[in-house]
């Protein structure tokens, strides 16, 4: 049968697996490393056993965290939506990826307007792409707030 559910890869997206915290979003943000492509950017944070342990108040564990971020700016609640489920159906097939690597990691997903245009197939490319950086370690490393941006923005230019 064309197109049933069964021609779908099969693949889940465990509540466990869904990054909540906002403190956890910051860390990404501001410690891990970044993947760009062309229709969205992915943060990434390997977590130490230590670090996760004292974090959850749990016992020491591996495993993958992903959450999605989806500015206001994107669009209307329906956009931005329907932004989220594209990204994270793309993420329920290729989560699988991820399994089995040594470290912990956090995986914080941005999409761009694009995305909302797109084929599925694209976006599903993508993810498996910047699943493939994550596991590999590679990536750009995130900049501190502030560096690399000109501190004169906004600002008028005063000579003497």
């Amino acid at each position: 049968m064309v197109g049933s559910v069964s021609d779908t890869p099969k693949g889940s997206f465990p509540k466990t697996a869904h990054l909540l915290k906002h403190s956890d979003f910051q860390k990404v943000y501001e410690q891990g490393r970044r993947h760009f492509s062309g229709n969205m950017t992915v943060f990434f944070l390997r977590r130490t056993a230590a670090a996760t342990a004292v974090a959850t108040g749990a016992p020491a564990e591996s495993g993958v965290r992903i959450g999605f971020t989806v500015s206001r700016a994107l669009g209307k609640a329906v956009d931005r939506n329907r932004m989220r489920r594209r990204t994270r159906e793309a993420v329920r097939h290729h989560l699988s990826m991820l399994d089995g690597m040594s470290e912990a990691v956090d995986v914080v997903i941005n999409p761009k307007k694009s995305l909302l245009v797109v084929e599925f197939s694209q976006i599903s490319q993508e993810i498996e792409r910047a699943f493939r950086v994550v596991r590999q370690g590679q990536g750009e490393a995130a900049r501190p707030r502030g560096e690399g941006r000109s501190s004169r923005r906004g600002k008028p230019e005063v000579r003497s």
